[in-house]
């Protein structure tokens, strides 16, 4: 039996233990393979089951193979799995697998793809997460979580078990206080600051975003995400201004955290204003992913974007 598991490294990493920890749960021993894991490695560890009983087998092909070096090796040891005998189990990380590889893993036996939650998907990851560690919560707090540690998902399951050991419902202020994390920059700060017409603070929340270790093609992904639901908060606004936040949040499929953060920059904007914008943050990623430099093309869209309101 062989379970594998692919996707964001901590979630996939995680499953991947949990599995193990699950198959070993009555006793058998684990062998574990890292660097160094070769068919030779593969075939020596499987084979001990007939032998001593059953031992679980886990690969960790993240650690094991790297960059083009390591493509021959990992593919003659997903070969030699095809060869391991029937029932010996065997849990895989890979986090980084492509399709085609996840196709071969699913061939192979049972397969998990755990992708990196984003965006609304990110706030029902961490609402799930407080969940099952047994935390009471306020609607807005999976919003503050998303809002003091981004896309951090190590930093925001740690910050949970802690909360669980407190031992104390959470509402947004006590995740603030008791967190004790300066807020995140996020690409509504960004946004904010185009509207208001301030090119300087427009750069240097952009620069606060990359110092965050976030990749100009992610931060225009973020931009672009986020824009959109402002432009369908325009819309959804323009139909019923009165619109609760609630029934907005419903709307645009979002935490009532992002429908607030939306609607507050939905509220300075109509159609005519909203289509240049548009268009300007299309240019931004075409170029941001046809090989130009995405930084610069950052920097052109809020420098060119504050311009424009600016002027209004």
């Amino acid at each position: 039996m062989i379970a594998s598991f692919s996707g964001d490294p901590f979630l996939a990493a995680r499953a991947a233990r949990a599995k193990l920890a699950e198959l070993t749960r009555d006793g058998a021993e684990a062998t574990e393979l890292g660097e160094g894991l070769d068919t030779a490695a593969l075939q020596a560890a499987t084979g001990q089951a007939g032998l001593f009983g059953t031992t679980v087998t886990f690969l960790d092909f993240d650690s094991a193979f790297s960059g083009q070096a390591g493509v021959k090796p990992r593919n003659a040891v997903l070969r030699a799995l095809e060869k391991i005998p029937a029932g010996t189990p065997v849990v895989a990380l890979d986090s980084g697998a492509t399709d085609a590889r996840r196709k071969t893993w699913l061939k192979l036996g049972e397969h998990e793809h755990l992708p990196t939650p984003r965006f609304g998907a990110l706030d029902r990851w961490i609402a799930a997460e407080l969940r099952e560690s047994g935390l009471s919560h306020g609607r807005d707090v999976p919003g503050v979580f998303r809002e003091l540690f981004g896309e951090d998902l190590p930093a925001i399951a740690s910050e949970i078990v802690k909360f669980a050991i407190l031992g104390s419902d959470l509402d947004a202020d006590s995740v603030r206080r008791l967190s004790a994390k300066e807020t995140v920059t996020d690409s509504f700060v960004f946004i904010e600051a185009i509207i208001r017409g301030d090119a300087a603070a427009a750069l240097r929340n952009l620069r606060l975003l990359r110092n965050q270790a976030e990749e100009a093609v992610r931060v225009l992904a973020a931009v672009c995400w986020q824009f959109g639901l402002v432009a369908r908060a325009v819309a959804e606004l323009a139909a019923d201004p009165r619109a609760a936040d609630g029934q907005l949040a419903r709307a645009l499929g979002v935490s009532p955290f992002s429908a607030r953060k939306a609607r507050g920059i939905a509220a300075r904007l109509d159609e005519e204003s909203l289509l240049p914008v548009l268009q300007g943050i299309a240019e931004a990623e075409l170029a941001g992913k046809t090989g130009r430099n995405a930084d610069w093309a950052l920097e052109k869209l809020a420098i060119s974007l504050s311009g424009r309101f600016s002027r209004r």
